[in-house]
């Protein structure tokens, strides 16, 4: 096969993988809060058993991990539930002493029934110890955007899967509200998660307590996690998969480019006899 007949190839098999392939609306998905963001203490939600709520009363002055999720997520907001859970068991921690674990839906329509149902299956047996360190709130449109302004945490809702497209980690909130650090991913390190919480804790008014390089650095990690998955009735990798299949690309079209590039270099070097017509 010639050289040119391979990259014509090549360009074939990405342009029909990148059409099988539905990106996600990345641009529209974020979470990085501006520097010396606070929540807002005074918004009201439902908690998990239908009582109205300020943000402020599930705080209750504790150092907070505050959870932006949708309880009918089936992928990675119950894992990144889980992986709270799991932290805090691994670091000594216990949340309604130590500090207190706030879940936010951000999808308008859930009621405080799934709630509730999201807080059993996350926290299973440890449901009864848990139960006073733990909300899982729902709310309206206007509460969930003030909350999610402050945070800095850009989603969007994707009508085709049903589904809300939104990165995934926690913020850690000093107990006036105050945003102190936004850990990414679904798992967190209990010495990471412990040193956060207590730099929340020991804050003064004066700390500016997420910096602009933190903000800048963390702005393009924010992306990278996003709640969807392959679906096989369609065929398509959606959210969750996605940047390890952008990933994987890049790194196939690496070495597309670095086979073509040496078999060009070997052409050229060939006699002309030699080379195939």
């Amino acid at each position: 096969m010639t050289i040119a007949r391979f990259v014509v190839l090549a360009v074939a098999l990405v342009a029909g993988s990148a059409r099988a392939t539905a990106l996600p609306p990345v641009d529209q998905v974020g979470f990085a809060p501006a520097p010396g963001a606070v929540l807002p203490m005074n918004a009201r939600f439902n908690d998990e058993h239908g009582r109205s709520v300020r943000l402020a009363d599930v705080v209750d002055g504790r150092a907070a991990i505050v959870v932006p999720a949708y309880y009918g997520c089936s992928n990675l907001c119950t894992i990144v539930l889980r992986g709270v859970a799991a932290s805090l068991r691994a670091s000594g921690i216990r949340a309604g002493r130590d500090a207190s674990v706030v879940a936010v839906s951000i999808a308008p329509l859930e009621t405080p029934a799934l709630a509730l149902a999201k807080k059993r299956e996350v926290l299973g047996s440890a449901m009864g110890d848990a139960r006073d360190g733990w909300h899982f709130l729902t709310g309206n449109d206007a509460a969930i955007g003030r909350v999610t302004r402050a945070l800095g945490y850009r989603y969007t809702y994707v009508a085709a899967e049903k589904q809300y497209a939104h990165a995934s980690g926690i913020a850690i909130v000093a107990p006036d509200g105050r945003v102190a650090r936004v850990l990414y991913g679904v798992a967190f390190p209990p010495a990471e998660l412990r040193d956060a919480l207590a730099a929340a804790r020991d804050a003064t008014q004066r700390d500016a307590l997420v910096t602009p390089d933190t903000a800048a650095r963390d702005s393009g990690v924010s992306k990278w996690l996003l709640c969807f998955h392959y679906d096989p009735k369609t065929g398509r990798y959606s959210f969750a998969a996605m940047n390890t299949v952008r990933a994987a690309g890049l790194l196939a079209l690496a070495a597309l480019v670095g086979y073509t590039a040496t078999a060009w270099r070997r052409e050229r070097r060939m006699p002309r006899r030699n080379r195939t017509p």
